[in-house]
């Protein structure tokens, strides 16, 4: 054995040796601590990528859950009179919008500042004294607890929405996030027309009333057979009526035949005969045609204490028959036998009183949930065929001014759709709406109220279908003229009175005609883009966008 080498078997490693090892370790280590750095930093990209992507997802989920002028509310407004945020998916983050670190607001692009977009805060215009300069798409005087949807009916942002989100966090990361909608002729939506069916947007919804809901609509809605039941029900209208009339009729005759000395002798007879040749004995009246010639009257009512928030809504129908005569029997077969003596606002419960039937309904609204739209369902008396004697009237009184939307939708005649003279009866029709305001409540700011009423616009804002003919298909039905329509400006302290008719009245309640038409829902394209925190006061360039997500917004 060589004792030599045996003797330096447990040396230590040669200079040579360490350095070249350390040198392998350091390339090994250096390579695997860039992967691992890549690796946190994939890990780090994919995580935002996933907390914006679910940002994005909350806000476009609540933003179909909600009509779309909701979704302008919640933007404008964002805090409820409950004290939680009107956007649901933010409550977890309530006090951050409370103290203003979570920034929600609606905002105007403009583009005239260079090839990029600038957003401008559009709250400063929300509230201005003079409505016309206002650019916020919601206009509230009680910070949103009542409010109407301001459309964008012209300019650059012609029916396009913009709303904005800063520092909105999901689990510990933070983003900044742009929410658009787009409804003009660009989105790719068209008007429907009669050439055009294809499904389109319209600035107004028609009434359905299977999807209406009692917390923000009040409806009235006319049972035409609940009514004409009480004319032809046993000691109903119409049996009063012909006691009275029979009574009447046998007292003239008693009169008449007086000097005959026996009822059976001849000249008794002949005087009889003679009487019932003049005057038949009097039959039951025809329930449908005594109902069918009726005066119809609904006086709408609406109160508001704006104090307490409550708004308070009375109708009072009534139906006249008073003046009803039949052609068989003009002097027994009339409704004027009554002893109200042509005062039908004052009839009694005797069986001497028949003419009229009276009928209040009154419904206070719940002060958490804002009254938006009163729509009345009636069925045209298609006797009325003129508008100044007009059998058919409404009268909506709103002189606490409060903001609403007035739905009066007629229905269709199933007696005369059956007979085919619906058409002819629809041209023929006439009926009476009047709009009753106090405009002078806020006379220094409706100033245009006093000096040129054209551009005054009212609080109510009027939706009906009495400018078509029912009769006709949808989208075949022609415009006709059926209403005298009169907005009334009523200063309740002084008595003054100023009347608008026509084209001018319609201009003043925003007047838009509806149908009887399935629901042709407003539609947006709706599109939400996150970007990192910071891009909204950079006007949200490109290069901060983490992700986006499109989709339509049907309201």
């Amino acid at each position: 054995m060589d004792r030599k080498k045996y003797n330096n078997s447990n040396a230590g490693m040669t200079l040579l040796e360490v350095i070249v090892a350390v040198s392998i370790f350091s390339i090994t280590a250096i390579v695997l601590l860039q992967s691992f750095v890549t690796s946190n930093r994939i890990n780090k990209k994919s995580n935002t990528y996933m907390e914006a992507t679910t940002v994005a997802q909350n806000i476009m989920e609540e933003i179909k859950a909600k009509k779309f002028e909701e979704v302008s509310l919640a933007f404008n407004y964002p805090v409820d009179s409950t004290g939680y945020t009107r956007l649901n998916f933010l409550n977890t983050q309530i006090d951050k919008v409370l103290n203003g670190t979570l920034g929600i607001k609606e905002v105007l692009q403009s583009k005239d500042e260079g090839e990029n977009a600038v957003y401008k805060d559009v709250s400063k215009y929300r509230e201005d004294v003079d409505e016309k300069n206002i650019t916020a798409s919601v206009i509230s005087k009680d910070n949103g607890k009542t409010y109407e949807f301001n459309a964008r009916k012209s300019g650059e942002n012609a029916s396009k929405y913009f709303f904005e989100l800063t520092n909105v966090t999901n689990n510990h990361e933070s983003f900044d996030a742009l929410v658009e909608f787009d409804g003009s002729s660009d989105s790719g939506y068209k008007k429907k027309t009669v050439t055009n069916n294809e499904q389109g947007k319209n600035d107004y919804l028609s009434p359905n009333i299977s999807n209406l809901d009692t917390k923000s609509n009040i409806l009235f809605i006319v049972p035409k057979e609940k009514y004409l039941n009480e004319f032809k029900k046993d000691n109903g209208l119409l049996d009063k009526q012909y006691r009275v009339a029979h009574t009447k009729w046998e007292n003239d005759r008693d009169n008449y035949c007086g000097s005959a000395s026996s009822v059976d002798s001849e000249e008794y007879q002949k005087l009889l005969s003679d009487f019932k040749s003049k005057y038949p004995e009097p039959e039951p009246l025809s329930a449908e045609k005594v109902f069918n010639s009726a005066k119809k009257t609904l006086v709408v009512t609406l109160d508001y204490e704006e104090e307490i928030g409550e708004v308070k809504v009375k109708f009072k129908y009534k139906i006249d028959a008073h003046d009803y005569v039949s052609e068989d029997n003009p002097v027994y077969g009339r409704m004027d036998l009554c002893k109200c003596g042509g005062d039908t606002d004052n009839e009694g419960d005797s069986d001497e009183y028949f003419c009229t039937i009276n009928t209040e309904k009154d419904y206070t609204q719940d002060p958490e949930n804002e009254l938006k739209n009163i729509y009345i369902f009636y069925y045209p008396n298609y006797n009325s065929t003129n508008a100044t004697k007009a059998l058919d009237t409404i009268t909506f009184e709103n002189l606490n001014n409060y903001p609403v939307n007035l739905y009066v939708s007629k229905q269709q005649d199933e007696e005369s759709k059956k007979d085919n003279s619906l058409a002819r009866k629809e041209n023929m029709y006439r009926m009476s709406l009047t709009i009753k305001e106090n405009p002078y409540i806020n006379e220094k700011k409706d100033t245009n109220w006093n000096t040129n009423s054209s551009l005054f616009r009212s609080q109510t804002k009027l939706r009906t279908n009495l400018d078509y003919n029912i009769s006709y298909e949808v989208l075949d039905r022609p415009k006709i003229s059926q209403m005298k329509l009169t907005y009334q400006g009523v200063d309740a302290g002084s008595g003054r009175e100023k009347n608008v008719s026509g084209t001018g009245a319609k201009n003043i309640l925003s007047f838009n005609g509806l149908d009887d038409k399935e629901e042709a829902d407003r539609i947006y394209t709706a599109k939400v883009s996150v970007y990192k925190v910071g891009a909204a006061e950079k006007n949200f360039p490109k290069e901060d966008l983490i992700v986006s997500l499109d989709g339509a917004k049907e309201d």
